[in-house]
């Protein structure tokens, strides 16, 4: 009889792991005892740390990506579309924390070996941003560039909370900064003054 997949519950041990002692202090027999497996059943189901880590990317990578391609299909005006990418991803960010800041401080790491055929959120985005300069909403400039730059205002603020001193910056719990932080993503594609403009939401 075939021994049941421990692989959710190494998953979900590693990712603790990850949180509380930092990817690179983390070793395999942290994930095996916050498991409750052995080294020697964790290796039947990953090679090494880093495949687990591997894995875990590449989970909530593709999480983030199919919210961002249900929003890019949705019906809806740019301005639409981009605010609910930025309460999409605050909403993602407080639903799993750990996983969302592991993702995206171990980018440059993990990034290259996804397999072909990933949907990659930066080219949905990019995207969104290309729509809406064809609809005269979005300003002009090459739409990775601003996608580049519409991501940066989403995720900068998150990257100093996860640093920041208790108390100094708190986007986990607190709400507060949503409107600041999606009116300067919003600020940051809108077409000068005097062009066509992105519709305000009432």
């Amino acid at each position: 009889m075939a021994r049941p997949s421990r692989k959710d519950q190494i998953l979900d041990a590693a990712l603790a792991c990850f949180a509380e002692l930092g990817y690179d202090a983390t070793r395999i027999r942290h994930i095996a005892d916050r498991a409750g497996v052995s080294e020697s059943a964790l290796y039947r189901h990953y090679p090494s740390k880093d495949a687990v880590a591997q894995e875990l990317y590449q989970q909530y990578f593709d999480l983030y990506a199919q919210r961002l391609r249900a929003i890019a299909d949705a019906p809806g005006g740019a301005e639409e579309r981009l605010r609910a990418v930025v309460r999409t991803t605050l909403a993602l960010y407080r639903a799993h924390p750990a996983a969302f800041t592991f993702a995206l401080l171990r980018l440059p790491s993990f990034l290259p070996a996804l397999p072909a055929g990933t949907t990659y959120p930066m080219d949905v985005l990019t995207g969104i941003v290309h729509s809406g300069q064809r609809a005269g909403a979005v300003r002009n400039g090459q739409p990775n560039l601003l996608a580049a730059i519409f991501l940066g205002c989403m995720l900068r603020p998150i990257i100093v909370a996860t640093f920041a001193a208790p108390g100094a910056l708190n986007l986990l719990g607190d709400d507060r900064h949503d409107a600041v932080i999606e009116e300067a993503a919003l600020a940051a594609l809108r077409r000068p003054a005097g062009r066509t403009r992105m519709r305000a939401t009432k």
